[in-house]
């Protein structure tokens, strides 16, 4: 095995779906003119094409670059007029210096290069699809700098500058075909920080990336099937391969594909059709579903039926279920492989629509990697209606949580629900492993982590699934009142069970259970090895944590344990690293499974190997759920370092799990350790239509509101909720909106524009920045927010009050040589009135009818009053009224 095979696990997975990456409207390109060796196929793109080799000769070593331009011919390295086939290169393998064929490319190829695009034609031999290769490589003989393209496991392409351990990785979605002619490309757009991977034209995977073809700056070995390490020669054929200095469009892919693919015309129809062969009866049981697709081909679908609407990308459907009974009716799927196509009816099943309280779908918690970015955050999927064999990842694949806290990282989380008070919980490891606190170079990375990592677990609350608080922490190593009760290394991988009489009066707790290193110094010096301990809470708070013991305690390594209950037997499964049992389960059927007298039986071990070829230790993270149709249990296994879930399953818990290898199972790449709950139909609804992907309308209007109105009064006048378009063309939903109320002077009339926030899994708190903008994962003052929320924008008038509706006057007169104050005032509104009278000389209170006027007169007292003014008030407003000096004699 070469070096680098080192970070790389092998990946012998069936099918995983293809997505929503369609070829859309692709047709056969025309044939090849066959008179002249090197034809040129028609519809390959020429713009920025700086090296095309077609191996289309029959003789000779020389290949021309039919691009024209400076860069020269490909030489054969041991080649030979038999390996010529007239349409391609046979690449015959073998060991590295032996006598095997392989190509060298121009030196300096793509030197300086921002961006660039490689495709080729190629059809590999079974043995590379096991075997370490190189299907084609720009570089040198130097092992820490290189872009190559590979078909072992799961295609990728990937660049490093620093080794295998630094490879930037886009994979494909499943194993190839050996036998099969395939076109391969690899796409780095160095404007956008993206490196891409295409398999017949069709998006396969891509990343972020920093490196661009002139980061390679030694290109002095550019090869086809040649690698840099000691590994195999290829061993296939080669029918064309194209450089480009720029980074092509999907569209331009597809059109390479689909010109690479007419000579092989022939193989593409026998493709197609085996991949619509492929396709099972189908069984609709929610109003909007995404209908099968395939890994060897594009599948989009049509519909006659009027209960069936298929939307635009081709495979969402809207369905309308009957009330009671079943609808039995067809569709119309067509497979199609680099544009050619193959039809077939596929029976379907319509189901009536399940009641809210029924079971219904699944919802999952888990964390991504990724090298090249700070993916360690929170991510949710959602299963396709009940299927627990197909998953949908929410916030178009993004996360919706984030941490500010600790480390700024979280690792394998969990979902669980307390039964007594409904509220749902997401726990976490807090552990940023990409761009983190590394540690001294003394020990650092993982010896740092295990041995001084942080003790907190991350906590965020909902009582929706949709809604999620800001995160917190507790101290596995603290109990309740703060003291320190063990000397942990770290604390990661948590998980829970509840138990419903826990304490002895009854109330229930959850028995958490989680993986660390025990000390027995506080300096953590001495020996240690990885176990599982466990602890109780109501509600993972340091209030209610009491720190229980040890739960897996095996004398060697043990991480990664997850749980299930079926018929008072209680099932754990745990990651060995220490005494060669990858995987095992075991089983016990005593009521307080938690407590360290409990016996425990091993029911099976090396749980998962067979997602990687027999090596035991290259799975972890299992996380176990129970089906709601049957008698079925699955186990998702994360194949490390960056594949992801792989489905496990069994019908009996008791004779243990194997290999779920179905075509149709369907989980993004990458998705890694987590959890799965099960929901009921109310709650997959409400799931589902905070998945919004925008608002219908962003401009909800304006109102009008009176000035010193309270705030209260502005929550009702404002829209409550608003329009959303849902994701996978599930139509429309009505969402709530919260909106920022502070922008707007209650007390000042004047128009104020107004932002609210649409209740979505966009709105949740997902990444954060420190002081100055910093991302670094100790930059002080560190503050949450959302970065993908939809927000909705209205017009808040106030408006100043009317006038009141009334007139007031005022004079005087002289009654027994004493000033009288006359006040005379009408009500000129409508409506009756009551119209309170201040004066210097006291106040008063008239009801007036519409039209209706009164005088009140107010005694001072004194023969003389200076000039003055009184004042009137009624609902509508305030008025006042001068009245001038005077003297009685």
């Amino acid at each position: 095995m070469s070096t680098h095979a080192a970070t790389v696990r092998v990946f012998r997975a069936t099918a995983i779906a293809v997505g929503a990456a369609l070829l859309a409207a692709a047709t056969a390109a025309g044939p090849l003119v066959p008179s002249a060796a090197n034809a040129v196929p028609a519809d390959a793109p020429r713009d920025g094409l700086l090296a095309e080799y077609l191996f289309t000769q029959t003789t000779g070593s020389t290949v021309a670059n039919t691009a024209g331009g400076s860069l020269g011919p490909a030489t054969v390295v041991n080649g030979s007029d038999a390996l010529w086939t007239g349409s391609s290169l046979v690449l015959a393998g073998g060991a590295k210096g032996g006598a095997g064929d392989w190509v060298r490319l121009p030196d300096s190829l793509l030197a300086g290069e921002e961006s660039a695009t490689i495709t080729v034609e190629t059809k590999f031999d079974p043995s590379m699809a096991s075997a370490w290769h190189f299907l084609w490589n720009i570089g040198s003989e130097d092992t820490s700098a290189y872009w190559f393209a590979s078909l072992k496991d799961t295609a990728r392409t990937a660049i490093t500058t620093g080794g295998g351990g630094a490879e930037v990785n886009a994979r494909g979605l499943a194993p190839l075909t050996p036998g099969r002619w395939y076109s391969v490309t690899s796409v780095i757009d160095g404007a956008a920080d993206i490196i891409t991977f295409y398999v017949d034209g069709v998006r396969a995977g891509s990343t972020s990336t920093a490196l661009t073809p002139g980061s390679i700056a030694a290109q002095t070995m550019n090869t086809i099937g040649r690698a840099p390490y000691p590994d195999p020669l290829y061993k296939g054929e080669v029918a064309a391969f194209r450089v480009y200095d720029r980074a092509l469009t999907p569209e331009e892919v597809t059109e390479v594909s689909i010109a690479d693919a007419a000579p092989h015309a022939d193989e593409m129809a026998p493709a197609a059709q085996a991949a619509v062969d492929a396709l099972a009866p189908i069984e609709l049981d929610d109003a909007h579903v995404t209908l099968p697709g395939s890994t060897s081909a594009v599948v989009t679908w049509t519909s006659s039926s009027p209960d069936i609407v298929i939307g635009a990308d081709g495979r969402s459907a809207t369905v309308t279920q009957p009330e009671a009974g079943s609808v039995e009716t067809t569709l119309t799927a067509t497979a199609t492989v680099r544009g050619v196509p193959a039809t077939r009816e596929i029976p379907v099943t319509i189901r009536p629509a399940a009641a809210p309280t029924d079971d219904y779908g699944y919802l999952m918690v888990h964390f991504i990697e990724d090298a090249a970015g700070y993916a360690e955050k929170i991510y949710v999927d959602i299963s396709r209606g009940d299927d627990p064999e197909k998953w949908d990842p929410l916030n178009g694949g993004r996360p919706i949580l984030a941490s500010q806290l600790g480390t700024t990282g979280v690792r394998d989380p969990f979902l669980t629900r307390n039964p007594e008070t409904g509220r749902y919980y997401i726990i976490a490891t807090d552990l940023r492993v990409f761009g983190g606190d590394g540690g001294p170079a003394s020990c650092n990375t993982w010896c740092h982590w295990q041995t001084h990592g942080s003790t907190d677990l991350v906590v965020w609350e909902s009582d929706d699934l949709v809604n999620w608080g800001e995160p917190r922490t507790f101290d596995t190593a603290l109990n309740s009142s703060g003291t320190k009760v063990a000397d942990l290394g770290m604390a990661w991988a948590p998980e829970a069970l509840w138990v419903d009489d826990y304490y002895p009066d009854g109330r229930g707790a959850f028995v958490m259970y989680w993986s660390s290193n025990v000390y027995q110094d506080a300096a953590h010096t001495g020996p240690s090895y990885q176990r599982v301990l466990w602890g109780a809470t109501t509600d993972f708070s340091q209030e209610t944590f009491s720190f229980g013991g040890d739960f897996v305690n095996s004398g060697a390594s043990s991480i990664d344990t997850t749980m299930i209950q079926n018929d008072g037997t209680t099932y754990r499964i745990t990651k060995d690293n220490g005494l060669g049992k990858g995987i095992y389960m075991e089983s016990t059927t005593t009521e307080r499974w938690w407590e360290p007298d409990t016996s425990w039986t091993i029911l099976q071990t090396e749980i998962g190997a067979a997602w990687t070829g027999g090596h035991a230790g290259g799975v972890e993270g299992p996380a176990v759920f129970k089906s709601h149709d049957d008698e079925k249990w699955y186990l998702y296994v994360d194949v490390i370092p960056s594949t992801g879930y792989r489905p496990m399953v069994t019908t009996d818990l008791d004779t243990g799990w194997t290999q779920l290898n179905d075509p149709t199972f369907s989980m993004a790449p990458h998705t890694k350790h987590g959890g799965i709950i099960s929901l009921t139909k109310a709650q997959y609804d409400t799931v589902r239509s905070a998945d919004a992907t925008t608002a219908v309308s962003s401009d909800l209007g304006s109102i009008e509101i009176d000035a010193g109105s309270e705030p209260s009064e502005l929550d009702s006048a404002l829209p409550a909720t608003t329009d959303v378009v849902l994701a996978y063309e599930r139509g429309t939903a009505s969402r709530p909106v919260v909106w920022k109320e502070a922008s707007v002077d209650l007390d000042t009339p004047g128009t104020y524009p107004i932002t609210g926030t649409v209740s979505t899994y966009s709105a949740n708190l997902d990444t954060w920045v420190g002081a100055g903008g910093s991302t670094a994962w100790n930059a002080p003052d560190r503050a949450l927010s959302s970065s993908a929320a939809i927000t909705v924008n209205a017009t808040v008038v106030v408006t100043a009050p009317e006038g009141p509706s009334f007139t007031v006057l005022a004079d005087t007169r002289c009654v027994a040589g004493k000033v009288v104050l006359v006040a005379k005032t009408t009500n000129t509104g409508e409506t009756p009135a009551g119209i309170a009278i201040d004066t210097p000389y006291g106040s008063k209170t008239v009801q007036l009818d519409a039209g209706a006027a009164k005088s009140l007169t107010f005694a001072s007292r004194l023969a003389s009053v200076p000039a003055g003014s009184i004042e009137a008030t009624s609902a509508g407003g305030t008025q006042t009224a001068a009245f001038a000096a005077r003297t009685c004699n």
